[in-house]
């Protein structure tokens, strides 16, 4: 490996879109080139799975995304051959607040959902997306929402329209699957938001009558996970839901596919001859898309290019190794409270290392680049989780320059010598945005705490204490003892 090997691969990892977020429509859509598909992520995308459940970053859009387009969507029937990908066709329920031709947007829902709607009505909607989605599927004269509404909330009607499409795909030996993104965008009240979400679950529940017609959801755990959602089949939803993950060795396959499939001929030059130098095979699409890649799933071969990219160990000399090695310390420091690392997350830290200061000509980034994209990766995550909840930096912001781990009370102080939970609740009625709880007059501090942790950014230890995984500490000024210093 020469100087300018290490180079074209350090210039190749910055050169990785840092946004590396996607749209299940529109602009932002997936491209073929994206593709990566780790052997667990099967289920996810089956047919018969309605529910996927993931956080900000876990790939929800992306895989809604794949499953739109027929180009991605056949290549997502080879990289997994059990699921007859290949004999089914998609349309959208719901795509947030990404709209055009496919999209179905929280505007298009306000319009036909009043804020005094009742249950029924909600699901008339819901019911009105699947039919509007299928009978396009079908090749009819599409439906304006209008007309599919009113078709929906007559219940003779609206079997009489299933069952005949739930024929046709049958005769055209084809499922026809009907996906919802986005979903935590449907409303910015509790009430509201547990309305749309009972209404839409019962749907989900009935739509088990049909074979050819399937129904998946991709959703928060926040949103399927709240307590005051009172659907009596919601136990059953949730035990059948899958759980949108990625181990280390998905995340370290997913750049090493990016380097090996680089459209920058040194960078890929470059990668090919650092495999060649520790005797692993290269690979094209095909192969890593049939998962037959041994750099993509053998964590140990992984570990020895990590080693080659950054040195083997996050400490230099003798004793280096004290330090933790360079391929584990990434996926350790980028965990959130449930101990999942999302591929933004993950690509972002490489990112960040990659172009931080000076780097000796034997390598592509130093085990300081990678504390640094700790930094990075922690601010991105951080802003990245205001955009879906606008309370979060207020929230954190009192608590910059506490020692983690840290006496729960101390904690709670904090919030309380800054009047946090006031301003909060305040800032959330005018500015409109769902606060982190449903505000009633018993709301304290201990509430704050036990959003932050549903949604995996503080935890509690065994013996009580209160801490906070490094991914959001780094950014929010919080200390720990050995920890990296925040930004």
């Amino acid at each position: 490996m020469l100087q300018t090997d290490f180079k074209a691969l350090r210039d190749a990892i910055s050169s990785i879109s840092a946004d590396v977020s996607n749209d299940a429509v529109g602009v932002y859509a997936p491209k073929l080139q994206d593709i990566f598909a780790p052997e667990t992520h099967a289920a996810a995308l089956a047919p018969s799975v309605p529910i996927v459940v993931g956080p900000r970053g876990a790939g929800k859009s992306f895989w809604s995304g794949v499953l739109g387009q027929n180009e991605t969507r056949l290549a997502a029937a080879k990289a997994y051959p059990n699921l007859d990908l290949d004999r089914v066709q998609v349309g959208f329920g719901f795509t947030g607040a990404v709209g055009g031709s496919e999209g179905v947007t929280p505007e298009m829902l306000n319009s036909f959902i009043g804020i005094e709607a009742t249950p029924d009505e909600a699901k008339g909607f819901w019911w009105a997306t699947i039919l509007r989605a299928a009978t396009k599927g079908a090749g009819e004269t599409p439906l304006n929402f209008k007309d599919a509404v009113r078709m929906a909330l007559d219940w003779e009607e609206r079997n009489k329209v299933l069952d005949r499409l739930e024929k046709y795909f049958q005769v055209q030996d084809l499922t026809f699957l009907v996906v919802y993104d986005a979903l935590d965008t449907v409303a910015i009240t509790w009430p509201r938001r547990r309305l749309l979400t009972e209404a839409l679950l019962e749907v989900v529940w009935a739509m088990r009558a049909y074979r050819r017609i399937k129904v998946k959801l991709f959703l928060r755990p926040d949103q399927i996970d709240d307590d005051a959602l009172r659907f009596v089949e919601l136990p059953k939803l949730r035990t059948g839901a899958i759980r949108l993950t990625w181990s280390g060795t998905d995340l370290y396959g997913l750049l090493y596919t990016r380097l090996i499939l680089s459209q920058v001929d040194p960078a890929k030059n470059a990668f090919n001859q650092l495999l060649l130098s520790l005797n692993i095979p290269t690979a094209d699409q095909e192969t890593i898309l049939a998962r037959q890649w041994s750099l993509a799933h053998n964590t140990e071969n992984q570990s020895r290019v990590m080693a080659v990219l950054a040195s083997p160990f996050m400490g230099d000399g003798r004793n280096g190794f004290k330090k933790g090695k360079t391929y584990d310390w990434p996926i350790a420091h980028l965990a959130d409270a449930f101990s999942e690392v999302t591929p933004r997350s993950f690509l972002g830290l490489m990112i960040a290392a990659s172009k931080y200061g000076e780097v000796p000509d034997d390598r592509a980034m130093t085990s300081e680049g990678i504390r640094h994209g700790l930094r990075a990766a922690s601010k991105t995550r951080v802003d990245q989780l205001h955009q879906e909840f606008l309370w979060i930096k207020g929230v954190l912001a009192p608590l910059a320059g506490l020692l983690l781990p840290q006496n729960e009370e101390e904690v709670f102080n904090a919030w309380r010598k800054t009047k946090t939970l006031a301003h909060m609740i305040a800032d959330a009625k005018s500015s409109k945005y769902l606060p982190p709880f449903e505000i009633t007059e018993s709301n304290s501090e201990r509430d704050l705490f036990l959003a932050l942790e549903r949604i995996g950014v503080m935890f509690s230890r065994k013996d009580g204490r209160l801490d906070m995984p490094d991914l959001f500490r780094v950014a929010a000024k919080l200390l720990k003892k050995g920890g990296t210093a925040p930004l």
